[in-house]
């Protein structure tokens, strides 16, 4: 932000002391309610995660602000005589700022820093969790005044989601399946798609359906409350990496941590591992020619239990699509730090693995691996949880809000299925987004993609595609892809060469397909057209001025 010199007093009340500082500065004034975002239960919490929210615009250490014991009644007077004030309340999770000091929102991002041609830079930003009370432009007796509603922090029971508790009640819910009569009068034995709305039930059943070990409440509410904000908190640290600063973890030993709210990345995994536990308990019970009578069923729910336990375990540790283990993603969205490929994370020893990435025959995500695009970042948008068409999934908290998304979709739906008609019905049968050339209606180079090479990437993408429809070999489009890559990669001098080579390739293989012969001209005059830029721009670095 900009430079602001007006001093601010600070007080910050904890379980069993309160401190004060006077003369800081704005900019460390923010960065103090910033701490607030991670939800630290007291004053040596927030300490611990000064780096995750640290700039240029303030000291490096904590430890260098001048805070020292107080009591109440100096503290207060204190506020009363500042002109701008700010006080932090870890008890009853509340955030006072006086009228004088620059209002902060619940959710906001503050540049520390701006630079000479106005870019901006140090991000700090701002997620207070939804407990939180936020009271602006407040006054000092407003501090000792209660809190205005309660503290509904959502409580999480891991032991309960992940451990025994689920097994056997996965068991006891698939082995009651088994033995029904609308399970013996379907191929649910044999056929996956049989056997999926089976898999439906059990697992919202599951979610569904209150518990004593949970004081009554459905698994279900213990995913939901904190979505957003653990989000938006792990946004503000991506907006730190790609600014060029190092990256924190909070740390595992808060207080609080094993029972901390859920965020959307375990969220979908949970959704995962049900689903992993449920099918391989369809697997068990067609193993081995088991006999799963009503007098038995006890005995076998033991068994099965004891099944999904390694089921769970190996699932939980082993790579997921390619990348990381679903406990190391699980791990990064609890503490609340993004996942880029290859990006260290202080506080957590491994990073994050993309090897899906260079496994695939997409150019794009070869790009992408190479760090074409800046750091590779990875989430899990948690669609799959919506296909289901079930409330109990849904990443929507409450049925009123997701009865309104299912509305919103049906109402598109409907608006794409009559503009659909009315193409037709006008003879216009073609999609204008089913093709990259189509999408194409410039030649000049893509927001950001001087080189053009994400151009070309859409390009060679579709002709890989094309490709496969034509049931090409993999060297052949293991050919492809290499030579365009090595175009991409190649320095000054061996750039017009590796252009020939692409090249080439593309003609060989429309002289093979002869589908891909437009597709194949189009693509070897852009790379001509990229080459003469290429070397106009190499005759104007040569010059003397």
């Amino acid at each position: 932000m900009e430079e602001n010199n007006d001093s601010v007093t600070v007080v910050l009340i904890d379980f069993s002391c309160m401190l004060i500082a006077n003369d800081l500065s704005v900019d460390t004034a923010q960065t103090l309610i910033a701490l607030v975002s991670d939800d630290p239960a007291n004053w040596a919490e927030a300490t611990s995660i000064w780096p995750r929210y640290q700039t240029r615009a303030v000291c490096e250490s904590i430890d260098r602000l001048p805070f020292e014991a107080t009591d109440r009644d100096r503290a207060m007077r204190a506020l009363e005589e500042s002109e701008a004030w700010v006080a932090i309340d870890f008890p009853n999770k509340r955030v006072f700022s006086g009228s004088l000091f620059l209002p902060v929102e619940r959710d906001v991002v503050f540049a520390m820093e701006v630079d000479d041609l106005g870019d901006h830079h140090c991000p700090l930003s701002i997620h207070l969790p939804p407990w939180w009370e936020l009271h602006v432009s407040a006054t000092p007796d407003a501090v000792n005044q209660p809190r205005q509603s309660p503290i509904n922090k959502p409580i999480v029971d891991r032991d309960v989601l992940y451990g025994d508790a689920l097994l056997e009640d996965i068991a006891a819910r698939v082995l009651a399946v088994v033995v029904s009569e609308e399970w013996k009068n379907s191929d649910g034995i044999d056929q996956e798609h049989a056997r999926y709305p089976f898999t439906i039930q059990v697992h919202r059943d599951w979610l569904m359906t209150p518990r004593d070990d949970l004081g009554g409440l459905m698994p279900r509410q213990l995913l939901h409350g904190a979505i957003e904000w653990s989000d938006r908190v792990t946004w503000g640290q991506r907006l730190r990496l790609m600014d060029g600063e190092s990256v924190s973890a909070i740390p595992n030993d808060w207080s609080d941590f094993p029972t901390a709210p859920m965020g959307s990345q375990e969220m979908c995994l949970y959704f995962d591992l049900c689903r992993k536990v449920i099918e391989a308990s369809w697997f068990w019970c067609a193993s081995a020619d088991r006999k799963l009578e009503h007098a038995k069923a006890t005995h076998s729910s033991t068994q099965l239990a004891t099944f999904l336990r390694n089921i769970r375990d190996e699932w939980l540790h082993n790579s997921f699509e390619g990348g990381s283990p679903p406990s190391f993603i699980i791990e990064c969205g609890r503490r609340r730090v993004p996942r880029g490929t290859g990006i260290a994370i202080h506080g957590i020893e491994n990073v994050h693995d993309e090897k899906h990435f260079t496994d695939c025959d997409c150019p794009i995500c070869e790009m992408m691996a190479d760090g074409s695009f800046g750091i590779g970042f990875t989430s899990i948008d948690g669609h799959h949880l919506e296909l289901d068409d079930e409330f109990a999934f849904s990443m929507i908290e409450t049925r009123e809000g997701w009865e309104k998304q299912q509305q919103d979709y049906a109402d598109f739906s409907a608006e794409m299925d009559r503009k659909r008609a009315e193409c037709e019905a006008h003879g216009d049968t073609e999609d204008p987004f089913a093709s990259a050339w189509t999408g194409i209606q410039s030649d000049d180079p893509l927001p950001g993609d001087t080189s053009r090479h994400l151009q070309m990437a859409f390009m060679v993408a579709e002709i890989v595609s094309l490709l496969g429809e034509s049931e090409a070999s993999s060297v052949e489009i293991k050919s492809l892809n290499e030579s365009f890559a090595n175009y991409r990669r190649s320095e000054y001098g061996q750039r017009k060469q590796s252009a020939i080579q692409l090249k080439a390739i593309l003609q060989s293989l429309a002289d093979r397909y002869h589908g891909l012969v437009s597709r194949s001209a189009d693509l070897q005059s852009r790379i001509d057209e990229a080459e003469r830029n290429h070397s106009y721009h190499d005759r104007d670095s040569d010059l003397p001025f």
